[in-house]
């Protein structure tokens, strides 16, 4: 079984989540990607153009079309991968047997609080990035990212269900209800962070919002 790592130690992993991959890639294609990723963290997806975006990934400029079709399909691999990422640590935190189920949801988003504590409130996710700036303006993009936030709610709910079985969480909760609303709170916090430019809102969500949804009563 993989090793979860916690705590700090686990933070330059979670770089790869808001788009920053620590990894150098070798494959043009996911160059072209990596260096996608950063430029819209550090811009926007309509502030980096190609050339900018090449450049970085040391690619030459007729090379782009080889890979994909056009920017937004180059929007739709940056978003699936960010999304396999960030599913891939949850997992890892979520399937951790040497925590109960709760205690593995609550680890995961202290994690993650812990994260923007040390890097920065204004540091972004790239799916939420995204998400506010695409979805309406590109159906494939904006069918991408709800993917991801469905196969990240589906493993709240896997864990939800073994919290139920633990006798954690009432029964008569129903799992994917109550995953979607801890993914919408922290959706909501990460955004209000923003705004604030504090930890704030994080602090409350693991603190309080946590605790009043992932409570048997």
């Amino acid at each position: 079984m993989k090793t979860v790592r916690k705590g700090v130690d686990f933070l330059d992993d979670w770089s790869n989540t808001v788009g920053m991959s620590m990894a150098t890639p070798t494959d043009t294609r996911d160059r072209i990607v990596d260096a996608g990723s950063k430029a819209i963290v550090a811009k926007s997806y309509n502030g980096c153009g190609l050339n900018e975006i090449l450049s970085a990934a040391g690619v030459p400029k007729g090379s782009f079309y080889h890979y994909f079709k056009s920017k937004e399909d180059f929007g739709v691999a940056v978003i699936e991968r960010s999304g396999d990422e960030h599913a891939e640590r949850l997992r890892a935190y979520l399937t951790d047997r040497s925590l109960s189920p709760v205690a593995r949801i609550r680890a995961f988003y202290g994690m993650v609080r812990d994260y923007y504590a040390e890097s920065g409130p204004t540091r972004e996710c790239l799916i939420a990035k995204l998400a506010l700036e695409t979805a309406q303006l590109s159906e494939p993009m904006r069918a991408a990212i709800k993917c991801c936030y469905d196969h990240w709610a589906a493993l709240h709910a896997k864990a939800i269900r073994e919290a139920q079985s633990a006798n954690e969480i009432p029964s008569d909760e129903n799992p994917e209800h109550l995953a979607n609303l801890l993914i919408n709170a922290w959706e909501g916090a990460t955004i209000r962070m923003q705004i604030n430019r504090d930890v704030g809102p994080l602090n409350e969500f693991v603190d309080d919002t946590l605790e009043r949804l992932l409570v048997a009563r």
